[in-house]
């Protein structure tokens, strides 16, 4: 118990004086980088493909795709982030951008993705608008965002399953509990309305975020949400 609130409050210290810290720690925690690769590498794109990463905080995912051996640029608002994915690795390009006003020409990356991101922007439809901008015309865009209605007796069960206690336990009930959620029906008739191809939905946690994914230029053609946690 005086664990638990040992780290819990030592979180709740980080998010209000030093979120980047906070977001470096996330960023290391197996099973955080563990569900980004697994979003990654389940979409098993083309190797020449170029990549932008929208929201990369440290640069956790940049970092994988550029091992893989993908041509990726990783952006986020926040210059501390920035500052600290490039020092992990300099040679990833990064910029200091808004995901409403992206500092690159029309069509310029075969994969755009964007992790935790669109779930808490506020205009949501000038963030997609700007990443469908950038996407190449037969690309791909996917997103990675907590589930609205995943349960409580979900997330113990989530627990027992990653073994893991201490800060990690805490940062992963903070990262359930604190951002805004979205449903799968929700993101899917946003996609919709950018006139994109959207593909089946991903779950990753045991349903405690999910990823959606749409090819920008083809034939419209939609997959209907589940209703099951929608």
């Amino acid at each position: 118990m005086i664990d638990r609130l040992y780290h819990r409050s030592k979180i709740l210290m980080l998010l209000a004086f030093k979120p980047v810290i906070f977001f470096e720690r996330i960023n290391q925690l197996e099973w955080y980088k563990h569900t980004l690769q697994m979003w990654f590498e389940s979409y098993a794109f083309e190797s020449k493909s170029k990549i932008l990463d929208i929201g990369c905080a440290t640069g956790v995912l940049a970092q994988h795709i550029s091992k893989a051996g993908y041509q990726v640029e990783g952006v986020d608002l926040s210059e501390g982030m920035i500052e600290i994915a490039k020092r992990n690795n300099p040679t990833i390009p990064y910029h200091v951008a808004d995901v409403k006003k992206l500092p690159f020409k029309n069509e310029v990356f075969d994969v755009v993705l964007s992790a935790s991101l669109i779930n808490i922007v506020e205009d949501k439809n000038s963030a997609l608008k700007e990443m469908v901008r950038v996407c190449k015309q037969g690309g791909t865009i996917s997103v990675l965002v907590p589930l609205k209605g995943f349960e409580s007796t979900e997330l113990s069960a989530l627990q027992q399953t990653l073994g893991i206690s201490g800060f990690s336990l805490e940062a992963l009930k903070t990262w359930n509990k604190r951002p805004p959620k979205m449903t799968i029906n929700t993101l899917n008739a946003l996609f919709i309305t950018m006139g994109l191809n959207v593909q089946k939905p991903k779950k990753y946690l045991n349903g405690m975020v999910f990823s959606l994914s749409a090819v920008k230029g083809e034939k419209k053609t939609t997959v209907k949400a589940p209703n099951v946690n929608a």
